[in-house]
């Protein structure tokens, strides 16, 4: 594979995350059992697939795009729990997915940048997690650009995002590896011109 860039995505490829630590945090906070793990709403708001970026959850949707602030997000939510649920428990249940950076990931963006491959980052995200990213992920610091789709106003698979990022830093998409988790991300980034890497394992690590 002959490229001189790397776009990424982050949450599933370079960052691990692990859903179900929210998911179980929520549900605590709104009196789940075991017969009725979501006793409301919050079932439509907080899902697998909305956190892992599937577009099943409108609100989740709507703060990574930016249209809801943190404190409108975090109010949504704080209405379907349990009274006394607070708002940092609210913030901390949304961050408990992230796990950050594996040793083997640094390892390897290390070795991308020595070898003086350009480092960009295309992610759906959200204002809390950017803040927590950027505080606890500094090896994203030597990226060229992080394109993050709370700040862009649109969310992969939109074709206008991968316009945007060819716009902006004015790469060559055919000299260019995408690395996504997600299918439909892939799809839109063949379409836009890229090599790309589905990363369904830790194998796509091995190809760069």
């Amino acid at each position: 594979m002959t490229y001189k860039n790397i776009l990424f995505d982050l949450g599933g490829v370079l960052i691990d995350v692990d859903v179900r630590s929210s998911l179980v945090a929520f549900a605590r906070m709104v009196g789940a059992s075991t017969d009725n793990p979501y006793p409301n709403s919050l079932s439509e708001m907080v899902t697998e697939e909305g956190l892992l970026g599937g577009h099943t959850s409108e609100l989740i949707d709507q703060y990574q795009v930016g249209t809801i602030s943190t404190d409108d997000f975090v109010q949504e939510l704080l209405a379907q729990c349990r009274p006394g649920t607070t708002r940092q428990q609210i913030i901390d249940a949304w961050l408990a997915m992230l796990i950050g950076i594996r040793p083997e990931k640094k390892a390897l963006l290390q070795r991308l940048i020595a070898q003086g491959k350009k480092i960009y980052v295309l992610s759906n995200i959200n204002d809390l997690h950017v803040q927590w990213t950027l505080e606890h992920c500094p090896e994203l610091q030597a990226a060229e650009r992080l394109f993050f789709s709370n700040e862009i106003h649109m969310a992969k698979p939109d074709p206008r995002c991968y316009e945007l990022v060819l716009r902006e830093t004015g790469i060559n998409p055919a000299e260019t590896v995408y690395v996504d988790d997600l299918p439909a991300n892939i799809e839109a980034g063949r379409q836009a011109g890229f090599q790309c890497l589905h990363a369904v394992d830790d194998s796509w690590m091995s190809q760069l």
